[in-house]
């Protein structure tokens, strides 16, 4: 698969805000039926979420990454729970050892470069680390962000795998 640029991930970002909500809900339906496992599991992980807004970010980054995949390529074998259990398990793992001795940005933009779609990642972790509107912080606790870091991680690392790229 080809690589997904920043100005792909503008476009659909553009394409997202000139939607109203019953469009966003026709999306949201399709996303439920193409892909359940992931849909379920990354909602079900925001509900978790300690602030609001933090919920909205999660629809909203999970929303372009499906969108961009879908541009891309517009069906997608569909990706298993199980498939996601082992993934995401082998990714948490992974930046468990990794983060050990605490966050290292240098550490972070490495794994983002070497990552099959590093634009997309990129993207993510901007919307999960941006300031919030009520604080200087992100909507994100540090735990939570990291969380969704390896959650968004594995969901485009799949849906990379399962579109035909097979090179991350």
């Amino acid at each position: 698969m080809q690589k997904i640029t920043e100005d792909t991930i503008d476009s659909i970002n553009d394409r997202i805000q000139h939607m109203d909500e019953a469009e966003i809900g026709k999306v949201w339906d399709t996303f439920a039926k193409e892909q359940p496992a992931l849909v379920g599991y990354v909602l079900g992980e925001s509900r978790e979420l300690q602030v609001p807004d933090a919920r909205e970010d999660v629809a909203y980054i999970l929303t372009i990454i499906l969108l961009t995949f879908r541009k891309l390529q517009p069906v997608i074998p569909v990706v298993t729970e199980a498939e996601f259990e082992k993934a995401f398990n082998a990714e948490f793992e992974e930046m468990e050892e990794v983060f050990h001795d605490g966050f290292d940005e240098t550490d972070a933009m490495t794994i983002m470069d070497a990552f099959c779609q590093p634009d997309l990642l990129q993207f993510a972790a901007a919307v999960i680390y941006s300031e919030g509107d009520e604080e200087e912080n992100s909507n994100f606790t540090e735990e939570e962000a990291g969380l969704f870091i390896v959650i968004f991680k594995t969901v485009i690392g799949l849906l990379d795998d399962k579109a035909g790229s097979g090179d991350n």
